[in-house]
């Protein structure tokens, strides 16, 4: 690589940073040695909550009442009061031919293509794979539709406490304690918060690579803290 590429990809990095921005509590970077993966994270959201916050998203008409698969994220380990911490943006993926490691339209077709993937994730989600791609699956190891075929593979580890009790809730404003008791031990949050109320956004498990609860993590917080309050889980279809 010619130190004008170099300089191009670090700049470049600089300025996604700076578009997207960093949470006080986040570290992120392109430096999987910086960065090494201890744990992963799949994100699932609840989607009437999502079509609540961009209500004009294809599906958004009826949203299921379901958490849908968002993403698999390559997470390190909290250090002190960055409790966010993740390799992003990578450029070390088998997939990536350059710098700058985009999906091509075929590789895109085949992941669009998956049948098991698709009922697992919300309409028309092209924008959403791509993003995905670029910012967590290049820091994956994998290819591409490897990366993809691991939502697919790993799905299951969506899993409750008591799923009658969270059922109970939909619908309903709970104190948030009463949610997150719904859920197992390897769970973290992300909530929604407008016009004074506070709503479930999204669920994320932590696990190792095979599936299994990952529980050496205690202080992840991804986004919006849910505050001990009175919160929505808001019906959908």
């Amino acid at each position: 690589m010619t130190m004008r590429k170099k300089l191009f990809g670090a700049l470049l990095l600089v300025c996604i940073g700076n578009v997207w921005g960093l949470d006080a509590n986040e570290a992120a970077g392109p430096s999987q040695e910086e960065f090494n993966t201890d744990f992963l994270v799949y994100s699932f959201t609840w989607q009437p909550t999502f079509c609540i916050m961009k209500p004009k998203t294809p599906g958004c008409e009826q949203p299921p009442k379901a958490l849908l698969s968002h993403g698999l994220w390559p997470y390190s380990k909290s250090e002190g009061d960055k409790t966010n911490r993740h390799p992003q943006n990578c450029t070390s993926s088998p997939s990536c031919r350059n710098d700058v490691c985009t999906m091509p339209a075929e590789e895109m077709k085949a992941v669009l293509d998956n049948k098991p993937l698709r009922a697992l994730v919300t309409k028309d989600p092209e924008g959403m794979f791509d993003h995905e791609w670029r910012k967590h699956g290049t820091c994956s190891g994998k290819t591409m539709r490897a990366y993809f075929q691991d939502m697919v593979v790993l799905a299951g580890v969506k899993k409750f406490e008591d799923e009658d009790s969270f059922k109970g809730l939909i619908g309903k404003k709970t104190l948030f304690s009463e949610i997150r008791k719904t859920f197992p031990d390897n769970t973290a949050f992300r909530c929604y918060r407008a016009n004074g109320e506070q709503y479930l956004h999204e669920v994320f498990y932590l696990i190792d690579k095979d599936g299994h609860p990952y529980l050496d993590e205690r202080n992840l917080q991804i986004g919006i803290q849910c505050q001990e309050q009175e919160t929505w889980i808001p019906t959908g279809a």
